[in-house]
């Protein structure tokens, strides 16, 4: 009994000391609550075969910005509507992707990977793509869905002469592997 509590225990610890907290907007939150950030996610895929990282970004943002290797699928959630311009935002309108989850599900079956297979969503800054797919994914039963909070580039600098680029925390920045060289799977 004591060796089962104490298991327990330091279970539950872990596992509170090692998610990534639940974002405080209720925007940004998802219906499987399940947060990582990016160094939690690449010590997941060191640690768990099965775990699968998925890109949610676009292909301008692979090739430009880059990606890593680590992402088994790469779909984008949302589209880039370059007839329309957002004059409030200044960019393009972005559109979802109508075939996101039949094009999801293809690239999952081809990985042997199912409804209760572990996804980790890692978009550009970990909220603007990644929480949207995720909540897509829940309305088709995926309940096993983590959302990358600190994404592929990270977060904003509040200060200084770089104030405002992504340069903080995120995939990019925390130093883990990651290419600007697209690699098409044979």
């Amino acid at each position: 009994m004591k060796k089962t509590l104490l298991t327990s225990s330091i279970l539950m610890l872990s596992l509170s000391v090692s998610a990534a907290p639940t974002p405080n907007d209720p925007k940004k939150q998802t219906p499987q609550g399940l947060y990582v950030d990016s160094k939690e996610a690449y010590e997941m895929l060191q640690t768990d075969p099965t775990a699968i990282l998925v890109d949610v970004r676009t292909p301008e943002e692979w090739q430009f910005v880059g990606h890593t290797h680590l992402a088994k699928i790469m779909i984008p959630s949302v589209l880039f509507d370059y007839t329309q311009y957002d004059e409030k935002k200044l960019r393009y309108k972005s559109v979802s992707n109508s075939q996101f989850i039949s094009q999801f599900e293809e690239a999952a079956a081809k990985l042997n990977a199912s409804e209760e297979s572990k996804y980790i969503l890692m978009c550009r800054s970990g909220s603007s793509r990644a929480q949207p797919a995720a909540k897509m994914l829940d309305q088709y039963g995926y309940k096993n869905i983590y959302v990358m909070t600190d994404g592929f580039e990270g977060s904003k600098t509040k200060r200084g002469d770089k104030k405002g680029f992504r340069l903080e925390n995120g995939w990019k920045n925390s130093n883990l592997p990651w290419t600007y060289k697209i690699q098409i799977p044979k």
